[in-house]
């Protein structure tokens, strides 16, 4: 890991943002791409890719991690001696923070809502517990605001130095532009040959910020490449709209020091929102998504999820299935952590959590728990 900045994929391509805007290394680049062979066979279909990601640190894995990259360089660079990171009980995102914080000697804050249970949950409480993150569980978004209020509060009063406020998913203009490089790193590798230029790219679409990302990238590089981000949460503020703040917000970061990236506009004929996916809500596995976990793991020995990767591949299995990706390049970028940490947390008790963390490993998981 280099903690000194580097080139990113969009600092070459943009020199004038480099010094501009801070940037840490976390990840191993390239990551890889690879042709799902296996699943072309089962499908009948031809010119299936995917782009690891999920492996991109050996550390952690997943598509937080490029977005991190910038956002805790922010961090950093503004002095931060702790940082609060949001999501549900078994959210990756802060446990990603928790991960990269502790890299760069930010000392981690989790505040987490309360979810459907499932075997991840437990492992991602407790990896954050040996890294010394500070814990806040909330019953819903009526009291994790007021809850941020005192967070935030009693951290300024003991260290005269306000948290820094990682957004939910990572998604806000930093993040974005940091997984830009994802794209520009793909166009290198179209141009070695490891993949056709796609026609098609699959991901998850929560928060928007990887999508975003991706799309600014697509932009960027003038490709011809649509995104479809299947959207793997209920809530209403997670859509289009969401998408185009957080792009605006890129543009007008990237905007101060390269006025190109004005004339970008974010469209629903780039970024197509996928809906039909969620389910029963936010993280509650389906049949439909479950099914495509099985499937990959059969066809190609990859792992994804039951809360994001998988419902973002059923539907391209769906496209697959019903002769819509016929002569098509489609690529899927794989959002999931492939990182094993289960040696790491094998010895920890979960009574070192607090109370209200509890019920994840006591309860039930949900029905069609993952397979891994």
């Amino acid at each position: 890991m280099d903690k000194s900045s580097y080139d990113h994929p969009l600092f070459s391509a943009y020199p004038r943002l480099k010094g501009n805007i801070p940037c840490i290394r976390f990840g191993d680049y390239p990551t890889p791409v690879e042709r799902l062979k296996g699943l072309e066979k089962e499908l009948k279909v031809e010119n299936l890719y995917i782009k690891r990601e999920d492996g991109v640190s050996k550390l952690y894995g997943g598509n937080k991690i490029r977005k991190l990259e910038f956002i805790l360089a922010d961090a950093a660079a503004k002095g931060a001696s702790h940082a609060v990171s949001f999501g549900y009980a078994g959210s990756n995102q802060t446990l990603a923070s928790a991960v990269f914080l502790s890299e760069v000697g930010i000392n981690p804050i989790s505040m987490h809502l309360r979810q459907p249970n499932a075997k991840y949950v437990r492992k991602n409480l407790l990896y954050q517990n040996i890294l010394g993150a500070e814990f806040h569980h909330y019953s819903g978004m009526a009291t994790i605001y007021p809850g941020l209020a005192y967070v935030y509060a009693k951290h300024l009063i003991k260290t005269l130095r306000p948290p820094y406020i990682i957004p939910p998913g990572g998604s806000n203009g930093i993040g974005a532009l940091g997984t830009s490089g994802l794209v520009f790193e793909l166009k290198s590798q179209i141009d070695k040959g490891a993949i056709p230029m796609p026609d098609l790219i699959y991901l998850p679409f929560g928060s928007s910020g990887t999508a975003v990302g991706v799309a600014l990238g697509v932009l960027a590089l003038g490709l011809k490449t649509k995104v479809k981000g299947v959207r793997v949460s209920e809530r209403t503020e997670c859509g289009f709209g969401t998408a185009v703040k957080v792009f605006t917000e890129a543009i007008d970061i990237a905007g101060r020091y390269v006025p190109d990236f004005k004339e970008f506009e974010l469209t629903e004929e780039l970024l197509e929102v996928v809906e039909g996916y969620v389910g029963p809500g936010y993280a509650h596995f389906t049949e439909r998504g479950m099914n495509a976990v099985r499937l990959l793991k059969e066809t190609d020995d990859i792992s994804l999820d039951g809360t994001y990767t998988g419902k973002a591949m059923a539907a391209m299995i769906d496209d697959a299935a019903g002769g819509r990706l016929e002569g098509k390049n489609v690529l899927f970028i794989d959002t999931y952590s492939s990182v094993d940490f289960s040696e790491k947390i094998k010895d920890v008790d979960y009574r070192g959590l607090p109370g209200p963390y509890h019920r994840y490993f006591e309860e039930e998981d949900q029905p069609l728990e993952t397979v891994d």
